[in-house]
């Protein structure tokens, strides 16, 4: 069971420096694959921990029809190898080494196609 410290909503064992934003506060399955005592634990997790940057409520980064067009061709993208060990939707790595400690996120392809 994951112990959330008060107020910041980060738990107990967060590896992330004291001040920082931890995007373990908004998917607590993260904090499992980072805690080392976990039988879930996945180092290469530690990367997923940094958020993504603050953006103002409803505004979105891309236009829907532009995400929707890249969500295709991330799907078919021949360096994107889709990580089915942890359980998250959208783990995966890839083979041009994009991403941080093996680990790509969904914006990280979308940043790559959109070039």
């Amino acid at each position: 069971m994951i112990v959330f410290r008060e107020p910041a909503g980060r738990c107990a064992g967060c590896p992330r420096a004291p001040g920082l934003r931890c995007a373990g506060a908004l998917t607590p399955r993260l904090c499992r694959l980072v805690d080392p005592t976990s039988p879930d634990y996945e180092p290469a997790y530690l990367a997923a921990l940094e958020p993504p940057p603050d953006v103002p409520p409803g505004v979105p980064l891309r236009p829907v029809a532009e995400s929707l067009r890249l969500l295709r061709e991330m799907r078919s993208c021949p360096h994107r190898s889709e990580r089915s060990d942890c359980g998250c939707d959208g783990a995966a790595s890839c083979s041009r080494g994009l991403g941080r400690d093996g680990v790509v996120r969904i914006a990280d392809c979308f940043d790559c196609l959109a070039r």
